[in-house]
């Protein structure tokens, strides 16, 4: 398929911002045949570097990737786009840096694709490493990482504080009951990280105990109702919610070469997990884990060309389910 370049033009007020340029390409656009779960789509961030340039912020991309591992650029000309989330209705939204005229990087902020292609800005003053993700009503929750706020945004963009009092959310994940489950990071013997589970009325209440070293980095589940969690070491846990093991349930369901940094379920059961490898690129993949954990690489990254750092997947359609 072509590519076709376009590039966006916004007007903002935020602090000294006037004016940023995006340029994003496209290859297609999102199909879906509700004729079987294949239809889904799997949404991967990263970087689509020049082979004649070095790894370097600026050249952010999303790829697209389908059932039998067809991949293609579904947008480039980012800066570090990361943390996606998709809600039901096929928007995507990630976290990147607002780029100024002149090519530098402002402030983080949250961007929006709709189905029909069209870029905006949807929600500004977060850290970069915010977390997202949408609840069945299309409300989008941001865990701001460095203020441990989470906040609530209505699909019109309005905002409201959901809860306070994290250190450094690192991971969130709607159940099947509408319930928000977030990892709060650990910081060694410093302060020990937690699992939590949120009401749809904000209540709070401590599902598990991180330990010391864990570095929680993504959270997903499975349609049986497991918790399955991502870790900057490299492994996935799961938690078994019906089980009482030692501790809460917990268990090594798998592990990664390098980083474990983000996860997610598709509509057979099948965790992808995204590898960001190491400082240098290298180790860069996506697995794919079956049911048993076994696992495969499903795509892997190039440091010279392309690099993988989150994921999310395109919801099925109800006619799918």
């Amino acid at each position: 398929m072509k590519t076709k370049p376009t590039e966006t033009k916004f007007e903002c007020a935020f602090g000294r911002v006037r004016q940023l340029f995006s340029r994003v390409a496209w290859l297609g656009a999102v199909i879906l045949i509700c004729s079987s779960a294949s239809a889904q789509n799997l949404f991967v961030s990263g970087k689509n570097l020049p082979t004649n340039e070095g790894p370097g912020d600026g050249y952010g991309a999303i790829f697209r990737f389908t059932w039998d591992g067809e991949q293609s650029v579904f947008a480039s000309g980012l800066y570090k786009p990361g943390n996606l989330t998709l809600d039901s209705a096929g928007n995507l939204f990630f976290m990147d840096y607002v780029i100024l005229e002149g090519g530098a990087s402002g402030n983080a902020a949250v961007f929006k694709i709709t189905p029909n292609r069209t870029l905006t800005i949807f929600a500004f003053g977060l850290s970069y490493s915010s977390n997202l993700a949408v609840d069945k009503a299309g409300k989008l929750f941001v865990a701001d990482y460095d203020s441990g706020i989470i906040y609530q945004y209505k699909p019109n963009g309005l905002r409201a504080n959901f809860a306070s009092g994290l250190y450094h959310p690192s991971g969130m994940a709607f159940d099947s009951a509408g319930n928000l489950w977030v990892a709060d990071n650990s910081i060694g013997n410093i302060y020990q990280g937690s699992i939590y589970e949120y009401k749809p009325n904000g209540k709070r209440v401590t599902f598990a105990a991180l330990d010391p070293s864990d570095r929680p980095a993504g959270l997903a589940f499975d349609s049986m109702g497991n918790l399955y969690m991502a870790d900057l070491g490299g492994k996935i846990y799961k938690y078994d919610l019906s089980a009482v093991l030692s501790p809460h349930g917990r268990t090594t369901f798998g592990s990664v070469p390098k980083s474990a940094q983000s996860l997610t379920f598709d509509g057979a059961g099948n965790l992808f997990v995204a590898d960001a490898g190491d400082a240098s690129g290298k180790g860069n993949a996506v697995y794919k884990f079956t049911l048993k954990g076994k696992r495969s690489t499903f795509a892997s990254g190039q440091a010279s060309s392309e690099t993988f750092s989150h994921i999310a997947l395109q919801p099925m359609p109800v006619c799918c389910q």
